[in-house]
C-alpha cells in the first residue's frame, strides 16, 4: 500500500486483443510497462510472449526498487538480468525479436520522488515553484519526461521503405517494418529499450522532484499518451487536469473515442488504430481532497 502517494490506476487492451502492459503500484513504488507486441506473422523466439516478460520484468524491477538504497538504473539492470535468466533456456534471447517493454518507475523516499523513464513511456509531473532536476525542460508548472527515439526511428524508417513495401499487403508490410525497427533496437543512433541486454538500463533518463513540491504526477504508456503526443488535442497540463478531476479511466475512455473518431488512421497516421493503454494518477496524501 502507499504511504507518501495516492496511486490511481486503470489498464486497458486495445480491443480484441491481450494486455501487454503492465503496472503495479505498492509500497511508495510504481513500474509501469509498456510490452512490444510483434505482427502475428513474426516469431519472437520467445515460447512465453510479451504479457509474461513484461510481468516477470516488472515484478522484479517493483522488488528490486523497494530497496531505496539502490539506485533506480541499476534496479533495472538487475531486473532485465534476472528475466534473461528465467527463460535463457528455452529462448532466441539473441533474437532480434525477443520480447522488450518500454518503461517508467516511480519511487518515492523520505523527501524526494525519485522516477526512471527508458523509452517512450511518460512521465508527467504538476509542482510549485522550485529547482527540479529533470531529463526535459519545463512548461510553466508542468515538467514531461519521455524518450522518443524509438518514433523518430520509426518514421525515418517508414519514409525510407515506402516505396519498397508499397505492393505488399497490410500484414507484410507491418512486418517490414517491425523487421526494420527491431534491427536498431539497442543500437548506438537507434533506440533503447528493455529486452535482454542490461545495458539498456545506462539510456534511461533519471532524475529527481521534492515530495514537498509535488502536486501531482501522471505515468503513462504511450496508448494512453496519444490525446497530447500523436492527435495534439490536448496539452499536457490539460490531460493532468483531465486526470486529476477525472481519473485514469476517464482519460483511457477519451483516448478511445479519439481513436474511434479517426478508424482509418488518416487524420492521425499511425500503426494501428487502438493501442494498449495505461495511467497511473499519482497525488501526495498530504493532497487536499
Amino acid at each position: 500500500m502507499l504511504t507518501a502517494l495516492r496511486a490511481s490506476v486503470a489498464s486497458q487492451a486495445r480491443p480484441g486483443a491481450r494486455n501487454e502492459d503492465f503496472v503495479l503500484a505498492a509500497a511508495d513504488v510504481v513500474v509501469l510497462l509498456d510490452g512490444a507486441g510483434l505482427p502475428a506473422v513474426l516469431d519472437s523466439g520467445c515460447v512465453h510472449g510479451v504479457p509474461w516478460f513484461v510481468r516477470t520484468l516488472g515484478t522484479a524491477l517493483h522488488r528490486l526498487a523497494a530497496d531505496r538504497h539502490t539506485g533506480l538504473r541499476e534496479c533495472l539492470a538487475a531486473a532485465i538480468r534476472l528475466t534473461a535468466r528465467a527463460h535463457a533456456d528455452s529462448c532466441d534471447l539473441g533474437s532480434t525479436l525477443t520480447p522488450s517493454a518500454t518503461v517508467a518507475v516511480a519511487r518515492a523516499g523520505a523527501e524526494r520522488l525519485e522516477w526512471l523513464v527508458l523509452a517512450d513511456c511518460t512521465l508527467v509531473l504538476r509542482l510549485d515553484a522550485g529547482d527540479v532536476r529533470t531529463g526535459n525542460a519545463p512548461t510553466g508548472s508542468i515538467r514531461t519526461v519521455s524518450d522518443h527515439r524509438v518514433s523518430h526511428v520509426t518514421t525515418a524508417q517508414r519514409a525510407a521503405l515506402a516505396a519498397e513495401v508499397d505492393r505488399l499487403g497490410p500484414a507484410e508490410r507491418a512486418a517490414a517494418f517491425a523487421r526494420a525497427q527491431r534491427r536498431v533496437m539497442n543500437t548506438a543512433g537507434g533506440y533503447w529499450v528493455a529486452a535482454a541486454d542490461p545495458a539498456a538500463a545506462e539510456e534511461a533518463y533519471t532524475g529527481s522532484v521534492p515530495l514537498d513540491r509535488l502536486r501531482a504526477a501522471a505515468l503513462l504508456t504511450d496508448g494512453a499518451a496519444r490525446p497530447v503526443d500523436d492527435f495534439g488535442v490536448h496539452s499536457w497540463p490539460e490531460l493532468l487536469d483531465r486526470l486529476e478531476a477525472h481519473g485514469p479511466r476517464h482519460l483511457i475512455a477519451r483516448t478511445r473515442e479519439l481513436e474511434r473518431s479517426d478508424p482509418d488512421c488518416r487524420r492521425w497516421p499511425r500503426s494501428k488504430c487502438h493501442d494498449d493503454a495505461t495511467a497511473v494518477l499519482l497525488l501526495p496524501r498530504t493532497a487536499p481532497g
